[in-house]
């Protein structure tokens, strides 16, 4: 199957190349059918004659050059070959011209057939002529391009000039540009330190980052099971159990403020007051009563004991009592 492809392949190329050929040679006018004849002439200069060009007979096209070489190793002469229609019966006395019909064109070759002694075989070389056209053309040519490249040398040598007189500027020139260049290496050079410097830092400050993001993240975690926790709570309840508290706290204020109840009364009433203020003064005299007269309190006797009278600080305490 894949030769069959290859085979095909290759059919086409050659037949789409033969149809190239065949049309390309109807288009100038030879017959690609009619067999063709080989032969050669000699030239010393072919300049602009190519493969292809035509070889014409009273202005008809009756062949075309098919190969120019060198004809030994002198270089000296050019050996052109030819192809040219076999109805066509050249003679020893054939000349092929090298000739171009106009400015604009390319060059050809014009066959003159004078009479001949004999008809020329295949494969024999025909007498050879350069029009007198072509050689004015190139030797014009060959003068206007001389011209040229003289106009050029003398305008090359007129813009260098300058330069050959400031050779020590440009010199100098050349040197600073060489210094600034350097310096511009080895600042170069110093910006690639520094930008190995901020890369460094970069990443020990994103290494930083990461171990602080690392960090963060068993803190967050704990924060969100705190919340967890906190959601978990009936906070709800926990407000009203405290608003209950603050309400009965408000009221049990609001009662010691009142001179209802035990605690407001006392609150309120300064009697309590007065009455322990008495008692403790009662407390003191009978202290300072028992420190000065410790018989009085301690006396012990088998045949009784004499009353005494009270001390002095109990006698003021009693003075005190009746004077109320």
């Amino acid at each position: 199957m894949a030769r069959g492809k290859e085979f095909k392949v290759g059919l086409f190329v050659v037949l789409t190349a033969i149809a190239l050929y065949v049309g390309f040679n109807y288009l100038r006018g030879l017959d690609v059918f009619s067999p063709l004849n080989t032969y050669y002439v000699e030239y010393q200069n072919v300049s602009g004659l190519k493969k292809g060009d035509r070889v014409v007979l009273n202005g008809l096209d009756v062949g075309s050059v098919i190969d120019r070489r060198f004809s030994d190793d002198s270089y000296d002469n050019i050996l052109v070959t030819l192809a040219i229609d076999n109805t066509i019966n050249l003679t020893d006395s054939t000349i092929a011209r090298l000739t171009k019909p106009d400015f604009l064109g390319g060059i050809e070759i014009k066959l003159i057939m004078p009479v001949g002694t004999r008809t020329l075989e295949p494969n024999e070389t025909l007498i050879s002529d350069i029009d007198g056209g072509i050689t004015e053309l190139l030797t014009e040519e060959g003068i206007s391009a001389a011209n040229s490249l003289s106009a050029l040398v003398n305008k090359i040598n007129s813009v260098l000039d300058p330069f050959v007189e400031k050779s020590d500027s440009i010199a100098r020139a050349i040197d600073n540009f060489t210094e600034a260049s350097e310096n511009v290496k080895n600042l170069t050079g110093r910006l690639e330190g520094s930008l190995d410097l901020i890369e460094n830092r970069i990443a020990w400050l994103t290494d930083s980052i990461t171990h602080a993001l690392s960090g963060i993240k068993p803190m967050t975690e704990e924060y969100a099971k705190l919340g967890e926790k906190l959601n978990a709570v009936d906070l709800e309840s926990r407000f009203v159990s405290m608003d209950s508290l603050l309400l009965g706290t408000r009221t049990f204020i609001e009662k010691l403020n009142s001179n209802e109840g035990t605690l407001g009364k006392l609150m309120s009433n300064d009697s309590l007051y007065n009455t322990m203020n008495q008692t403790m003064a009662d407390l003191d005299s009978l202290f300072i009563d028992l420190r000065y007269n410790p018989k009085r309190y301690m006396h012990f006797s088998v045949f009784g004991r004499k009353n005494s009278g009270p001390a002095d600080g109990r006698e003021t305490s009693g003075k005190k009592k009746k004077d109320r």
